[in-house]
Parts: structure tokens; sequence; C-alpha cells
């Protein structure tokens, strides 16, 4: 399987090399490819295997191989706009977002045919449809991007073809996601992504009540980078049906269309839309005319030193709650005269030296410092207990026990910084501004480990005592996700209240600074845990 899987690589790699060949005739087409991947306050996209490289760049470059648009030195076409890049990575904020819509639009020809890849959450609030920014929150519209805007945009544009493919409401079930998910496509979104202008074609990536599938290793008929399978089966027809296009030629936009639904429906219930027609009169292409000009993508605006605020994020930095998620905090921007009163007096080291002077600020470290050297979910072994294979036997439920030996650990061990925290809480009216805001994300982050500890204790001991979800035909076993409703004692939910509290008091009391950010991410969070029923994906090879 390997080897096939190698072969026919090498083969889908001909048409790469035919496409960048400078003698052939350049085709008048263009592509701006957009994809978020470390969103800030929402589920990440997959953009790689677990621990792989990243696959964006090398997807887009296929994809826009397929479609025949020119990537040559003097007429490179293909714009890719991403935050997860090795190299040349934007953070696509609704400011950047804006402007390369803009760049792309306005240097855009009249022959010109052109692609807008989105590979983003979109989220539907009062009736309007939004794009969602790295550094969007869904219940904040003044962060998101209308996508009246980008359809305005595209309405204007005078372009031979004009098409936007929306890859929204994605999810992975290979993966736990423990932040919150704008959910399967609404009816309200798909309407509002499949009403384009007239001239504009949209394809959209499933329908209402639908998911769209990621995976992290590659299945189907079209598979072939991790990531999105739709944009995967999208590429894949691209590379089947634009072999043998001329200069003047449409994108044949219905054809990949049908052939992305044919592989999609191999993998799951997902039915991708495909809506609009092309404009009714296109200039003629004019193979002496010079290229589009190319644009830059916008630069993230210029804020504090990144030395400042990473000082401030190392200080802070804690594991991830159940995967690894860093998101771009430290590259966004924070202007320099939000963090004026937050300057450092002394350093990390002189306060621990001097715990009579800064009990407070020993405190705050102390409780950090457990966290980081206690937290169990990111260990080997309790994550060896998950996913859960069927039948649990005795060997399965000692596994259980011996997990839970780490946990029970870790809570007593919280649950004594959270009281060493809370005794020298007279002591922050005295701190600097700095020092406070450190106590106060101090305070509310170990307490939502503490529920998030709770929670994985009581789901593992349903384990010990067989009490699970019913398993269904073909499933092999459960995992743990993420839960909206705590499924733990009353004190546990009353310490997740008092938690958000906390996180929602230092976002307002430090707007514009990193304190503010990491709150809302942790506020962001799904508090409970779950056992679900694994069902593999089964691929219809046919």
């Amino acid at each position: 399987m390997r080897f096939a899987l190698s072969v026919a690589a090498i083969f889908a790699l001909a048409p790469i090399v035919s496409a960048q060949d400078p003698k052939a005739p350049a085709l008048p087409r263009r592509v701006l490819f957009v994809h978020v991947g470390g969103y800030l306050y929402l589920n990440p996209l997959t953009h790689s295997a677990p621990g792989g490289p990243d696959r964006v760049r090398a997807v887009a470059d296929r994809f826009a191989t397929g479609l025949l648009t020119p990537t040559v030195r003097g007429n490179d076409q293909l714009f890719v706009l991403a935050d997860t890049l090795t190299t040349d990575a934007r953070l696509p904020t609704k400011d950047v977002l804006a402007k390369a819509l803009e760049g792309f639009c306005t240097t855009t020809r009249p022959q010109d045919r052109v692609v807008i890849y989105f590979g983003v959450h979109a989220v539907e609030k009062d009736g309007k449809a939004f794009v969602v920014p790295i550094d969007g929150a869904p219940d904040a519209p003044e962060t998101l991007l209308p996508v009246a805007d980008v359809y305005a945009a595209l309405k204007g544009l005078n372009a031979a073809q004009k098409v936007v493919i929306w890859d929204v409401c994605r999810h992975n079930p290979e993966r736990v996601r423990g932040r919150r998910d704008p959910g399967p496509m609404t009816d309200a979104l798909f309407k509002a992504l499949t009403a384009p202008p007239e001239g504009v074609q949209a394809l959209v990536s499933c329908s209402p009540g639908e998911r769209s599938l990621e995976y992290s290793a590659p299945r189907g008929p079209a598979g072939i980078f991790a990531g999105s399978a739709y944009l995967d089966a999208l590429r894949h027809a691209a590379a089947d049906t634009s072999a043998k296009a001329a200069p003047g030629d449409a994108i044949p936009v219905e054809a990949l269309h049908k052939s992305a639904c044919q592989s999609v429906a191999t993998l799951s219930k997902q039915t991708p839309a495909f809506t609009g027609i092309a404009p009714k009169q296109s200039a003629a292409h004019g193979p002496k005319a010079a290229p589009a000009k190319r644009f830059e993508l916008a630069a993230i605006p210029k804020g504090t030193p990144s030395a400042d605020v990473k000082t401030i994020l190392d200080e802070l930095a804690l594991p991830p709650l159940f995967e690894d998620d860093a998101g771009s905090v430290a590259l966004l921007p924070f202007a320099e005269a939000s963090l004026k009163s937050y300057e450092p007096d002394v350093s990390v080291d002189e306060a621990l030296k001097s715990g009579d002077k800064y009990p407070l600020r020993v405190a705050t470290l102390r409780a950090l410092q457990a966290v980081r050297d206690t937290w169990p979910l990111t260990a080997k072994e309790p994550r060896g207990v998950t996913p859960l294979v069927a039948p649990v036997v005795d060997r399965t439920k000692k596994a259980i026990s011996d997990a839970q030996l780490p946990l029970a650990q870790a809570i007593t061990k919280l649950e004594v910084e959270l009281e060493g925290l809370l005794a020298v809480a007279a002591n922050r009216a005295k701190e600097t501004k700095r020092w406070q805001a450190h106590y106060d994300y101090a305070v509310a982050e170990v307490r939502l480990r503490l529920v998030v500890l709770n929670e994985y204790n009581v789901l593992l001991a349903r384990v010990r005592t067989e009490s699970l979800p019913d398993l269904p035909s073909g499933a092999t076993g459960w995992r743990l996700c993420p839960a909206e409703k705590l499924t733990s004692r009353r004190e546990v939910r009353d310490m997740f209240n008092a938690a958000q509290e906390g996180f929602t008091k230092l976002a307002t009391d430090h707007r514009g600074t990193p304190w503010e950010v990491l709150a809302k991410r942790s506020r962001a969070f799904v508090p409970g845990l779950r056992w679900e029923v694994v069902v593999p994906l089964k691929v219809d090879e046919k």
C-alpha cells in the first residue's frame, strides 16, 4: 500500500512540471489561498499529521498547479495567507484578511479567472454570516469579517471568472479539541454562503446539519495531504480536469464539484454544494499582456517589542489542557501604551529569594510551577487509556487505576497551591499592576485545572464500573471528548464558575494586553468531558 501511494504521488507530480514550464503559455488564472490553523478562541483546524510538518503550503501549491495557475518567477499568481507556514507566516487577523482581499482584487485583470479559497471557521450571528479571523471571537461581531464584505468585493471585481470556496464547519474526529466549536453547518450560514452575487460561483464544503471532515492520516480515493478532506478532493479533481485547458478556457468548477462530492462521500456524510454562474461576458485572453501584478500580503502591525510580550508569556506559560495548542499569542500586536504600566520592577529570581517581601509573587510562581510539574493529561501513561478499546477487561481496569494515582496526586497538589494563593489575597492591593494580573490569572487557571482533573477522574471511574455508552454495530470502543456539561459534584461546578468569573474580570481589567488574550483563551475551553463511541471511518474505494 505504501509503495502504491508513492507511485501515485510520483505520477501526481507530472502536471506540476509542465505547469511550471516557463515556455508554456501562461493561463490567466490567480489563486488567493487563506487558511487559519491556530485559532486563539476556537478549536484549531488540522494542517498536519500529529507531530508532522505543516501541509498548508504543499496542498496550496498542488491545488494551484492543478488549476494551471502560473507560479513561476515573474508571474507567480498564487497568494497564500496562513499562520502555520514555516516561512512567511502571516497572522490572518481581520485587518490582514481584508487587505489581502483588497490587494488581490485591485491587481486582478479583466481577463483573469480567479479562485479564492477560505479554510476557516465561519459563524452566523443575528442572521449574518462571518469569517472568523485568527483572533476573532464568535460572540463579538466587531472582531469578525462579514461574508457580505467578501461578496461585495467579488461583485465589484472585473474578472473573466470569479470562484470562491468555503471550506468551513470542519471537524477532525481523530483528535480531541478542548475549545468551543462553531458546530455543524446551520441553515442561516448555508443560505448566506450559497447566495453569491451575480457573476460569482461558490463552492461550499458541506450542507446544513453536516460537518466537513478533517483527517490526520489521509485516506480515500483522493487522500494525500493531512487536513481537509474536501480540499484534498478538490486538489485531486483539479489535477484531473485541467490538464488540457487552453488559455481562454474557464475553470471547470462544476466538474471540480462533482468529483469532490464523489470523493468525500466515500468518507463521511458530507454533501458539498455549488451555486452561481460565471459572468455572461468576459474579456478575451491577451497572450501578450503583462502578467497581473503581484501584491504583498499585509504584515502584522507593529506593537510592543516582542521581547516584552515574550517575557510575560514565559512567566505565565503552562502545559496545554489536552493537547498542544500554543496558538499565536506571542505574534499578536500589543500597543506599547497598553503595557506601559506593567513594567517589571524586580526579576523573578529576586522575588523568589525575598519571599517575606513578595509573598503574593512567590505563591503565584509556586502555583504556576506546580501546574507545569504535575499536569498529567500531557503525560504518556494517562493518554494511554484513551482511546479505550472494547471490551473492558481486567487489564484495562488496572491501567485506569494506575492512571488515577498521579491524577489524585495532581489534584491534591493543586488544591494546596490554591489554598496558598487565597491565603495571600490580602497582599494583592499592595502589588504592582503586573503582579496583580499574574496573580488573578494563576488563581483562575488553577481553579480551571482542578475542574478538568476532577472531570477526568470521574470519567476514568466510569471505566472501572463499566458505566460506558453502549456500542453500536461497527464501534471499536470509546474516547474522551470535551462536553459542555460538567459531570462532577456541585463543588467542582462552583469552582468552574469562579474560574470563569476570574477570567472575565481579568480580560476586562487588562484590555489590550497579553493577559486579556490568555484569559479569553482559557475561558473558551469546554469544561466537561464525556466518553464518545468510536466508529472508524469506512472508505468506499469504489
